[in-house]
């Protein structure tokens, strides 16, 4: 929806479902939303399409012109999608495999110049962004070969997007979106590869690249929102989306009532990397699991922060865990301080898997009010600051 110059939305990733099939009862989902948080305004989604229901739309006759009404006739518009899941991302176990194919795979670039098509031929504003993988999984592409051979990937995308923004009037900025264990990783190595590998491409990155800053992840390194974004800001690459999230925080690893309630969170479906603040530096798990029996260094650690997407508004269990909201509200106080994203997708996409008593305490276990309370806290903060 639209708030003064910003857009304002959320991950449509949060509701199960894959294939055009399931996309009728997902837009029935964002309907219940929008009664809500904008019931006499246009609701701009933040659409998640993966590549099955993407390649329908492309090749199946009028499916798309079909969508397109059906986003006009309930008052919906895009201008952000996710592009990061290829696969089912409601299956059974996503874990690494949310991570391909990489940007080494052609697939990759097919699903994501696909996915622009369908994005630029619905309602929403002429300037729109996607959020994709930022490289690929980390042990996989960890090489400068690797590195390079992404880079040309995703300009020869940008070129795409050229093309499409001059035959459609849509101009898409392609954001990659950092995380643990990605190519990519923190700002720092954004800047690097911009600087390296997609800047020499000249106008066409500058129109059509850009980053997203996904709140969860940044605060897993423990990267200052303001120092994190006056980087960003030096370096000349653009900020196309910002995804609001939150993380667990466990204050006190060496506790075992805390880290048996930060277990609870364990699940089998989605990766959950874990980072810990330790007096020789980030420490880093590729996923929750992996410390049940954690080494010495993790228990030394000031804390643990772990990759689960928890309502934005929330502030913990009241015992041992609380979360990283206040570093989601840091990142949009300087976003806006700066004019420098008009983009704010909310995604909180573990709701399937969250604790079920905790499930029933967030929200009387509605996930629609749980939405609504997201949009009510990034709304709260941006009209304390004037929005």
């Amino acid at each position: 929806m639209k708030r003064g110059p910003l857009h304002l939305g959320y991950c449509t990733n949060v509701h199960p479902g894959e294939g055009l099939d399931a996309l009728d009862g997902i837009l029935s989902e964002v309907v219940s939303v929008k009664e809500r948080v904008s019931p006499q305004a246009s609701f701009g989604t933040g659409l998640r399409l993966g590549n099955e229901a993407v390649t329908s739309l492309i090749s199946e006759p009028n499916a798309l012109a079909a969508l397109a009404d059906r986003f006009r006739a309930e008052d919906l518009y895009v201008f952000t999608a996710n592009g990061f899941p290829y696969g089912d991302f409601s299956a059974d176990a996503v874990k690494e495999a949310v991570y391909t194919p990489s940007w080494l795979d052609p697939r990759r670039a097919e699903y994501t110049r696909n996915l622009a098509e369908v994005i630029a031929a619905l309602p929403g504003p002429p300037q729109r962004t996607i959020s994709t993988v930022a490289g690929g999984f980390l042990p996989d592409t960890d090489s400068p070969e690797a590195e390079a051979d992404m880079a040309r990937a995703l300009v020869e995308t940008a070129e795409f997007l050229r093309r499409l923004a001059e035959r459609s009037g849509v101009s898409i900025r392609l954001c990659l979106e950092p995380e643990p264990w990605t190519t990519l990783e923190t700002i720092n190595d954004a800047i690097r590869f911009f600087h390296q590998g997609l800047f020499p491409a000249g106008d066409v990155v500058d129109d059509h690249l850009g980053l997203c800053l996904d709140c969860c992840h940044q605060a897993l390194f423990y990267e200052s929102p303001k120092e994190s974004l006056k980087m960003l800001r030096a370096s000349g690459i653009p900020l196309g989306k910002v995804q609001v999230s939150s993380a667990l925080h466990l204050a006190h690893p060496e506790d075992p009532e805390a880290k048996k309630a930060l277990f609870r969170f364990d699940e089998p479906r989605y990766l959950h990397q874990v980072s810990g603040f330790s007096p020789v530096g980030v420490l880093s798990a590729l996923d929750l699991p992996d410390l049940r029996t954690p080494p010495d260094d993790w228990l030394l650690a000031e804390s643990w922060r772990c990759h689960f997407h928890v309502p934005i508004w929330w502030d913990g269990d009241g015992a041992h865990l609380t979360t990283t909201r206040s570093d989601w509200e840091e990142v949009v106080k300087a976003v806006m301080e700066h004019a420098q994203c008009a983009h704010f997708e909310i995604e909180t996409y573990t709701w399937d898997v969250i604790p079920k008593d905790q499930k029933q305490a967030l929200a009387g276990g509605e996930l629609v009010n749980s939405i609504a309370l997201e949009f009510s806290a990034l709304e709260m903060l941006l009209e304390g600051m004037g929005y």
